[in-house]
């Protein structure tokens, strides 16, 4: 089944409630997957039934402090829980319950963002993949299972609520075969123990060409946007999804862009001929600050050419390290 989901991250609550922007997003019939900090709470209620009244679907994106890691990992899983159930509690009480609540599986904030500065230099070259894998730090066994334990009990309090659950992960965690957990284990990301409903890859053309220092070109992405996004179907059927971006900048405020909508056009269409018609665009602040925002819910909603050739020598390079890589993770745990 078709689905068509918008993050806002960055956005503030009184510009996401004005009538163009909820009358954009019942226009093109997209699903708002809405960022939640603490301090948000009391505003919450307010959008919800804002965005209910206009007809606009409703997933929250729960967020710690950044001091607390901001997305869902193996070091903060019970506060980041407790969070969950809290939003939800809230929403409860305001008759404004979510469609859905997305688990950010992320490696903590600090750490996201040195890896981050490192990919800007190197991780996206296959010697890069190797220095990241190197540059983690593996989660102890008991730490990652208890993480694993409290995460997959908030995503069934928020089933038995009649709430659906999604989870967004880093392309690293498709590589791990069914059953294993190899980069999950070393991201801090449980995924497969949560038995969320949804598995959206973020694999974001952008970021790996412009991180890439032209290692990578766009025809070389869109080669391994199509590559991830099979291997994403095989891993998790039709559970599968792929967020696509960027748009527009996100927490750490530097993410590399798309030039303009025709790749975001492309990066659709190349997703839907490998097989998935689950996608998530990063993200709708970008999309408001960068008009006409018709042109980039266009370029998402109807996609354009999937013209992907055949890959290149550095992306069957990339790919053969990453498989090696991932075997070498398997072997150490």
């Amino acid at each position: 089944m078709e689905t068509r989901r918008v993050y806002s991250e960055t956005l503030p609550y009184a510009e996401l409630v004005r009538p163009r922007t909820i009358a954009l997003l019942a226009r093109y019939r997209l699903e708002l997957v809405l960022a939640v900090r603490p301090w948000d709470e009391p505003e919450l209620p307010r959008v919800a039934r804002a965005l209910r009244d206009g007809g606009v679907p409703l997933s929250v994106w729960p967020m710690l402090s950044d001091d607390d890691g901001r997305w869902a990992s193996a070091h903060n899983a019970p506060r980041f829980s407790r969070l969950v159930l809290s939003v939800c509690d809230a929403l409860d009480r305001a008759g404004a319950p979510p469609r859905d609540v997305l688990f950010d599986l992320e490696p903590p904030f600090a750490h996201a963002r040195a890896l981050a500065s490192m990919g800007s230099r190197e991780t996206s070259t296959p010697a890069g993949l190797v220095g990241l894998a190197s540059g983690l730090t593996r989660a102890a066994s008991g730490a990652f299972d208890a993480a694993s334990r409290a995460l997959a009990g908030a995503v069934a309090e928020v089933h038995a609520r009649g709430i659906a659950t999604s989870t967004a992960v880093w392309p690293l965690v498709a590589l791990d075969r069914p059953g294993g957990q190899a980069w999950q284990s070393l991201l801090g990301t449980p995924v497969d123990a949560l038995g969320a409903g949804h598995v959206s890859v973020m694999m974001y053309t952008s970021i790996l060409e412009g991180w890439s220092r032209r290692a990578l070109r766009r025809r070389d992405v869109t080669a391994l946007l199509s590559a991830a996004t099979a291997r994403a179907v095989r891993r998790w059927g039709s559970a599968a999804g792929i967020s696509l971006g960027c748009v527009g900048t996100g927490a750490l405020e530097d993410e590399p862009t798309y030039r303009d909508p025709s790749e975001l056009a492309e990066d659709a269409a190349v997703a839907r001929a490998a097989g998935c018609d689950k996608l998530t665009l990063f993200d709708l602040g970008g999309v408001l600050a960068r008009e006409p925002a018709e042109a980039w819910l266009d370029a998402f909603a109807a996609g354009g050419e999937a013209s992907v050739g055949g890959a290149s020598k550095r992306v069957r390079v990339a790919r053969t390290v990453a498989r090696a890589v991932t075997w070498a993770l398997g072997r150490r745990r």
